[in-house]
């Protein structure tokens, strides 16, 4: 054979011989896409079962008879503190899950109550707005009192419900590190019944209030629909066996606000006077100052943290890397242990 022909019939033997092998590795590459796939959606149903069972949907009812439906967010390992999170009126669980998710992935456990006649809870009328809610139904949010043992009150509201829940719960909860967090006239009614937790006294079984230690105010309304913040600063209790105003004066607390916020501005401002040695500021220009070097005395500090933003209540609640932040530093820095 022609020296031509080898070469003619060599390349043809070797260009047959790439076609078989491209035969060959088509099949492989289409099984590796297939199979990264594979692995791409069992890793996405695995996220997505771990993101569901890492709440718990519980139904309570209250003592005047109010399903509640309550969104329960476990801590992921040990509870560093636990959280009862009041949604604004208007929203539910689902406005302030992005809150709850965040100081939950910080090692908190968060409690999310829909208030009545909101969400998936009964009572009042169905899909409430501020107009919505009777003066009766606020007040039953908040209400707890009716006998000196406070298992056994008959006023049993929306918030105390779920502290019950809370103390019975044996895992995943740590009250001694226990904070309320309300947005908009859910922080309203997060300072009135936060206000009435420290006026439980103790009895002959030993303390059964004063279990709240600390408060944090997003975009928090001054009065509004026959509720005032007024009375819960001005409650007294006897703590240490001396009277006192212990939202006013005692109990670490933030105010979270967006620019121009005159009700918040105002509510810090009375803060301010009742703790003119213990508080700090930062505006929404980046600015801070904070109180000279007097002795801060008995009082707990109060933070106010303007945000550089217009929303305000559920939505400022959850503003990425802002009002998130801030919540999970003043759990772990300024929460009495």
């Amino acid at each position: 054979m022609s020296p031509q022909c080898q070469r003619f019939c060599c390349g043809q033997t070797v260009e047959a011989s790439q076609r078989r092998r491209a035969r060959t590795r088509r099949p492989l590459a289409v099984t590796l896409i297939l199979v990264a796939a594979r692995l791409a959606l069992i890793a996405f149903l695995a996220q997505t079962v771990a993101a569901e069972a890492a709440t718990e949907s519980v139904q309570l009812t209250t003592s005047d008879g109010v399903d509640l439906r309550l969104t329960f967010y476990p801590a992921p390992e040990d509870c560093t503190a636990t959280v009862l999170l009041v949604h604004d009126i208007g929203g539910d669980h689902a406005s302030v899950r992005e809150l709850a998710e965040s100081l939950q992935q910080s090692g908190c456990s968060v409690a999310v109550p829909d208030l009545r006649a909101h969400g998936s809870s009964g009572g009042g009328r169905q899909g409430s707005g501020r107009g919505r809610l009777q003066r009766n139904d606020l007040f039953m949010i908040t209400g707890t009192g009716g006998g000196a043992i406070r298992s056994q009150a008959r006023i049993q509201g929306d918030l105390e419900t779920v502290r019950n829940w809370l103390k019975q719960r044996t895992d995943k909860v740590n009250l001694n590190r226990f904070c309320v967090i309300g947005s908009g006239l859910g922080g309203t009614l997060a300072a009135v019944w936060t206000a009435a937790d420290w006026g439980w006294q103790p009895n002959t079984r030993g303390p059964q209030g004063q279990e709240v230690n600390g408060l944090i105010l997003i975009s928090p309304i001054w009065a509004e629909q026959g509720i005032s913040i007024s009375a819960a600063l001005n409650t007294r209790a006897m703590v240490d066996r001396r009277p006192a105003k212990p939202l006013l004066e005692q109990l670490p607390v933030m105010i979270i606000a967006g620019a121009n916020d005159s009700q918040a501005e105002r509510l810090f401002k009375t803060f301010q006077r009742a703790r003119p040695a213990n508080w700090f500021q930062r505006l929404a220009t980046g600015d801070e100052t904070k109180a000279g070097s007097g002795r801060s005395g008995d009082t707990g500090p109060v933070i106010f943290v303007q945000l550089d933003t217009t929303l305000r209540a559920d939505k400022l609640a959850t503003l990425p890397g802002g009002t998130e932040q801030w919540c999970s530093w003043f759990l772990r820095e300024k929460l009495d242990p």
